[in-house]
């Protein structure tokens, strides 16, 4: 081997057809220990520390954990179904907020495309985990994504969160 060169390597996890190399990465299975469809409770546990806001009662509300600023989570009857990401959140697709269209569909072109609820120059860009049972989606407008979440379905396809 010439004088100069090394050999390092990387070791990659595979998750929905993309690839990541860190364990705090959004995917439709969950964020760093925190898995969907664990309890709030086993969360807490689990960081070592309460819930930011949490309002107590039935039905959906979101929580928020000291340790992750830029992650609201969806919890339906005290279940963890939902993320839904701020800036700086990494995701197993490898999109960030202000990807075009065009980038997310030739980086993922099993991407589902959807008409966007509200905004009739919107989309909403779904990446189905295997099964199907989850996803990762984008919210597109104008031609860039705009907002991210993953979870468990049919609460990360929910378009006005626990509303």
């Amino acid at each position: 081997m010439p004088v100069g060169f090394r050999f390092v390597s990387f070791i990659f996890v595979a998750v929905s057809g993309a690839t990541i190399a860190h364990a705090d990465v959004l995917s439709p299975k969950g964020y760093g220990p925190i898995h969907f469809g664990m309890r709030v409770e086993a969360a807490e546990s689990t960081l070592k520390q309460r819930t930011k806001q949490r309002h107590t009662g039935e039905g959906c509300e979101y929580v928020e954990f000291r340790k992750y600023p830029n992650l609201r989570f969806m919890a339906e009857e005290g279940i963890l179904t939902r993320a839904d990401a701020g800036r700086g959140i990494r995701n197993s697709a490898r999109v960030s907020v202000g990807a075009s269209l065009a980038k997310v569909k030739a980086m993922h072109p099993k991407v589902e495309v959807r008409p966007h609820k509200y905004d009739d120059d919107g989309h909403y860009l779904i990446l189905d985990a295997a099964g199907a049972r989850a996803a990762l989606v984008f919210e597109e407008s104008g031609g860039k994504v705009t907002a991210i979440r993953a979870g468990l379905k049919p609460a990360v396809e929910y378009v006005e969160g626990c509303a």
